[in-house]
């Protein structure tokens, strides 16, 4: 039997202001720090940036995409929106000159739009999810000693998918897997439930749930658990090693609104330029990210975090916002295939390139979205 005691809503905070009129009498042309001069809605729009829980590494760009000011002068602001417990993390606020994008993982999104939630991916992010499996010292070893284990999942519903996958290719029946997910979205990820009992393993992601594994204090000594502290357990399938990451979706009626379709447009680049900038000096990102005040994280162990998720975007080939659409449909059937979804729509009914293409026809030459030298930065987690 599988349970879901899960994620999310929509509870908007006004963290990050990214845009600014032109001043009197100047002009803007289009530039790494603005892109006003050749696009803009024709009336102030907000844009609620949703992410799967509470602001962690992952909001890096965005709140560089705010710092960098790369849609001063459109008239356009970034807002970030939070789950909160037990609400409809896909539901959104309906106002006057406000639209969306959501950051989801395939199988989440996919779980959405069966409820009824008409998402279509518009821009890739993440090459990888980057998941892991762990469990308490004395716990399970492989994935075959999970059967009929209950697993916490750093994520919202769908996020699980990957691990349900893992488990099915080696021989485990998810029936028997009770899945969970945190209760409160909105708070930073709390394993504690691994380390009582509650939860034979934990299912993670490498710049945020890893890294509060290592910092969970002993239960007993008080002290840091470190490295060593948990056991990794190990997916011969693969599955979890290419599990695809978060990407960027909107509400397809969203894109029929010129004004809606130009203010995403100019949110994907200055994410673009976030993405950039985070890659390129992760240090000052995670000043950023920290200065802003809303992760609970800081310091070396925040930079860890934020070099952490550029490894799962960086280098990009095909350019960070690029869609694969390969990964898409690969994580669409194997939804399908362990039960969370009834169907695999087309392709061509998950995404829609508008918002993309508008996007990249304004980005200035400036913003590398391949990133094909970068390598990670040495950053030892700090361990109290």
């Amino acid at each position: 039997m599988r349970s879901f005691r899960a994620a999310s809503a929509v509870a908007l905070s006004l963290i990050l202001v990214a845009a600014c009129r032109p001043p009197i009498g100047g002009s803007v042309e289009p530039s790494a720090t603005s892109i006003a001069g050749s696009l803009a809605p024709s009336k102030e729009m907000t844009v609620a940036i949703h992410l799967p829980g509470a602001p962690d590494a992952l909001s890096a760009a965005v709140a560089n995409a705010a710092a960098s000011e790369a849609i001063a002068g459109a008239n356009v602001f970034i807002e970030s929106a939070t789950p909160a417990a037990g609400e409809d993390a896909f539901d959104v606020r309906i106002r006057d000159g406000q639209t969306d994008l959501f950051f989801a993982t395939p199988a989440a999104a996919l779980v959405a739009r069966e409820s009824g939630h008409d998402l279509v991916m518009v821009a890739g992010l993440q090459r990888t999810a980057g998941l892991s499996l762990a469990a308490g010292l004395k716990g399970a070893a492989t994935l075959g000693d999970l059967t009929g284990a209950a697993i916490l999942v750093q994520g919202r519903p769908g996020d699980e998918a990957p691990i349900l996958a893992a488990l099915a290719a080696s021989g485990v029946d998810a029936a028997g897997i009770t899945i969970d997910h945190p209760e409160d979205p909105s708070a930073p990820f709390d394993p504690t439930g691994l380390f009582d009992g509650t939860y034979a393993a934990v299912a993670v992601n490498s710049y945020d749930g890893a890294a509060r594994l290592q910092e969970f204090y002993d239960l007993e000594s008080g002290l840091p658990l470190g490295p060593d502290g948990t056991t990794a357990i190990q997916d011969e399938s693969g599955t979890l090693s290419t599990a695809a990451g978060v990407g960027i979706w909107a509400l397809r009626s969203a894109l029929d609104d010129p004004d809606s379709l130009t203010a995403l447009a100019l949110t994907l680049v200055a994410i673009a330029d976030g993405l950039a900038a985070c890659r390129d000096d992760a240090s000052a990102c995670s000043l950023v990210l920290e200065d802003g005040g809303e992760v609970d994280r800081y310091g070396d162990s925040l930079l860890w975090s934020v070099n952490a998720l550029n490894a799962t975007i960086w280098p990009a080939p095909s350019g960070a916002l690029a869609i694969d659409t390969t990964a898409l449909m690969t994580a669409a059937q194997q939804a399908l295939s362990i039960g969370l979804i009834v169907a695999a729509p087309p392709v061509e009914q998950l995404v829609d390139q508008r918002v993309l293409d508008l996007a990249l026809a304004h980005l200035p030459s400036t913003i590398d979205l391949q990133g094909a030298s970068w390598t990670s930065i040495e950053v030892q987690l700090p361990l109290e």
